[in-house]
Order: structure tokens, then sequence, then C-alpha cells
């Protein structure tokens, strides 16, 4: 993200399609492709053990690059080889018609392996896997008609995984098609009980990208909702105008649970200022060789200094996860809900010469301050949307509330 320019996030932005233009020579293809192997090879942050799987995926994939006809196929050669990283924070800037939904943007359902049980732990709210009656606590028996046990191995290629494997695999073979049903048996009572997940073109974000306004019985509280990317340039000037209107509420609650996908680290800090009470550090990097950097922020504007619940859930990632600790290290802020998407690190970009195709991956390990990665970082007050401690309604909100509750 760190001098990620305006140029390359409209061409992250773009994602959703693969451009139609001329297919290039297989030279060309080739040496596209080389050049992000290259990349990666040289800079992703999460070789932490064995790296020859990384060369059997130049061994394996480059050829296919190379005999590519289409754009479409080109990008579905790519996509193959990134799948090998098991990285959810590593993507393209296209996507091709059969290409698979992108965990967690284009999916749904968040679900890991507890006790050598698949169970489902958050449910994307008014989404078609909402519709379907998927729910958090269920037990995932069978994925598309096959033992959850195998379509997850299926997942990675026939192998068993590790502990965290298994869980991105588990998501990635419940992300289901593009569009289609996806079927699924879930445990219910003594039985299992059958659900139709009906698959649609993803939908672009309903209602405005920032909400901001007063609520309570007094008006006094502040609520702010982002749902728009952070590298809209635009939506930095909107959250300084929705604070500044803000000012005087005695706490703000800011939604971050629809926030995710890339945005540079000054457009981040800025927003982190605005929350600063003091020069502070509000994440560390750790480079390739081992080498951290704290990275900083000084009160800006009118630093907002009242108390702060900053709304999360496991569709808050990248940028989004970045913000919210990022706000609750440097401000009188405690984050509210489930566990993030815990993507790791801070990405960089890549173009490839030929095609344009960007590829985005972490290039930094990341840190709270005191040390903890960040997609280890839980917040303050944890949410188990199995069995909120709330009636009907929505319960991470619902505990932002009550925290703010006169005494």
């Amino acid at each position: 993200m760190r001098g990620l320019s305006g140029c390359l996030l409209s061409v992250a932005l773009a994602a959703g399609s693969v451009l139609a233009e001329p297919a290039l020579s297989a030279r060309q293809y080739g040496e596209d492709f080389d050049t992000l192997w290259r990349a990666i090879d040289q800079g992703y942050a999460y070789f932490d053990h064995d790296r020859r799987a990384w060369s059997r995926v130049r061994e394996t994939w480059r050829p296919r690059a190379a005999k590519a006809v289409t754009r479409a196929q080109f990008v579905a050669v790519l996509e193959g080889a990134l799948v090998e990283l098991r990285d959810d924070h590593v993507s393209l800037s296209e996507s091709a018609p059969e290409s698979p939904r992108r965990v967690p943007v284009d999916t749904d359902i968040w679900a890991l392996w507890k006790d050598g049980a698949a169970v489902v732990e958050a449910v994307r709210a008014y989404s078609d896997a909402d519709v379907a009656g998927v729910r958090p606590g269920h037990l995932i028996v069978r994925i598309g008609g096959l033992p959850v046990e195998r379509a997850v191995r299926n997942q990675l290629g026939g192998a068993v995984g590790t502990a965290r494997e298994r869980d991105w695999a588990l998501r990635h073979a419940l992300a289901g098609p593009r569009s289609g049903a996806l079927a699924i048996e879930v445990a219910e009572g003594r039985g299992t009980r059958p659900l139709n997940v009906e698959r649609s073109a993803t939908r672009p974000v309903n209602g405005p990208p920032l909400v901001g306004r007063r609520m309570g019985e007094d008006r006094d509280l502040g609520y702010i909702r982002v749902k728009a990317s952070l590298a809209d340039p635009e939506l930095t000037a909107q959250i300084d105008h929705a604070l500044d209107r803000l000012a005087g509420t005695r706490a703000l609650i800011l939604d971050l649970r629809e926030l995710s996908g890339p945005a540079s680290s000054e457009a981040i800090e800025a927003i982190v200022a605005r929350f600063a009470a003091a020069p502070a550090a509000w994440q560390l990097r750790e480079a390739r060789n081992g080498k951290r950097t704290a990275d900083t922020v000084a009160p800006r504007a009118a630093p907002y200094r009242a108390p702060v619940a900053v709304l999360v859930d496991r569709w808050t990632a990248g940028a989004g996860e970045a913000l919210a600790v990022g706000i609750a290290a440097v401000g009188n802020a405690r984050l509210v809900g489930t566990a993030m998407a815990g993507l790791r690190g801070e990405d960089s970009d890549v173009r490839l010469p030929h095609s344009g195709i960007v590829v985005r991956f972490p290039t930094h390990k990341t840190f709270h301050p005191d040390g903890t990665p960040r997609e280890a970082v839980k917040p303050a007050i944890l949410v188990d949307l199995a069995a909120p401690q709330a009636g009907p309604g929505d319960p991470i909100l619902y505990q932002a509330l009550k925290l703010f509750e006169r005494k």
C-alpha cells in the first residue's frame, strides 16, 4: 500500500471483468508470468518456511501461460498459480467469467474448523446465504454433494494441509459458483438439513458510500458507516466532514463492517490521525530482512476526543483491518464485533508489462504497535454471532450502544 499510486488504485478498482483486448503472443504471456513470479519470489512477505513450492509453481504454470490463447485463459492461469499461496491478500485486478469468488469480498459465509467440525461463524446480513437459511453456529456436513472433508481436500489439490490451509479451503469451498446453486447440508437436531444457496452476480454496494448521523435518545451519539473503498480519493474528505459535523457528541460508533479492498497508507494515516490523542505509532511493518519500522501519525485537524467504538466483522478486510487496528492503537477507541478477515500484511502492486494486469500481494508483515500480528488482533468486545447477547437485530451494534449507555 505504501506509495501506491492513484493510477494503480484506479486499475485495482476495475477488478471484476476481463478487458476486451486482443490476445497477446505466447512470448508476451510468458514474460508477464515471469514478471509475476519474480515479484512474488523477491517480495512476498510470508515465505516463512519451504520456498521450493513456489519454484514448483513456475514449473507447473508457466508452460500453461505460454499456451494461453485468450486473455481469460491467461487470467485463469495466473489465478491458478496464485492459489498455491493460500493467501486471500494476494489478488489480481481482473477476473474471468469462470473465476472463483474472492474471499471475503465476494462471499457471504465465514466458516472454520473447530474440534474437527466445520462451523459457520458468520453470515453476511441479507446475502444469498442469509436468505437460504444459513446461520451462525450451523455445522457444515456436505458441500456440493461431497462430505465436507472431501470438498476441503479437493480445494487443497488432495493434500491434507495445515490448520490455516484447511480453514482457507473450507471458506473457498463455501464460496460457491459465480452464479447458480451451491448445495450444502447442515447438521440440525438429530439429522441434517439441505440448503440451496442461489448464487447470483455480485451486486453493487447499496446506499451511499458514507453515512454520518446522530443517534440515541438525546441525539448525542455519533454514527459513521463506511461502505466505499478507501481507494476513493474523496472518501477521506467525506469522513473529515462527517467528523466535523459530529464534533461535540459524547461518543462515536464507526462502522467498518463493509470496508475492504486496497488503499494507500497515506489515506489510512489521514483518517487515523483524526483520532490520535498525541503523536503515536499506529502500526509496525516488518520487511523481508526482519527490520521493523514504526509508522506514526500526529493529531490532524480537530481530532475526535470522545470514546469511540469501531464495529468490525469477518468482512472488515485489508484496508479496513489496518484502519480499525490503527484507530484502536492511537485513540480512545475499542473494537467491537467478531474477529476480522485476518488478511496478512501490507500490500504493494506490480503491473505486468504486456497485459497491464495488476497483481497485489503483501510485501511487509504488519503488527499492532504492541507487537501483535495484525491478523491476530481481536476485538476488545468480542461478539459470538452464534449466541449473541441481544434480541433480534444487529448484535454487534447492540453491544456498541450498550457500551455507551448512561449509568
